[in-house]
């Protein structure tokens, strides 16, 4: 029990989440709102338009998700303030979320290539745990 209250106290710890700027995709991303998200099968597929671009959807698919959450960015200005380079589009491979899932799976998941994705629009953060690959293409709407 005391080895697991550590181990939590050893997460909370953590400055920030090494964040990397995750570029999928040529060109500005510009500012994007969250528009959809389906969870469909294990697949999860998030659908983000750009302001003042209607025509055009960018979406993201997720294969083999294991967690993800959507917190408004009210929920998450910790997060947002011990980031200051926290991009639109991002990646860890070193954060609190993903430390947590590993250890509430007890292990299960340590072979596997799981990466963080943090997706910052206009009112929210998506958080996705996932392994490669990720489809990210803009679509007409």
């Amino acid at each position: 029990m005391l080895e697991k209250l550590k181990q939590n106290l050893d997460i909370n710890r953590m400055a920030n989440d090494n964040y990397e700027i995750w570029e999928p995709i040529i060109g500005d991303s510009g500012v994007l709102y969250f528009f959809e998200l389906h969870n469909e099968m294990g697949a999860l597929t998030i659908m983000l338009k750009k302001i003042g671009l209607l025509d055009k959807t960018l979406r993201i698919r997720f294969d083999g998700v294991l967690a993800y959450r959507v917190v408004q960015e009210a929920g998450r200005l910790k997060t947002i303030n011990d980031n200051p380079s926290l991009s639109t589009l991002n990646t860890s491979t070193n954060s609190k979320f993903l430390e947590w899932i590993k250890q509430e799976s007890g292990g299960v998941f340590d072979d596997m290539e799981l990466i963080h994705y943090a997706i910052c629009n206009s009112d929210n953060i998506i958080d996705v745990i996932s392994g490669p690959p990720v489809i990210v293409e803009w679509v007409s709407s």
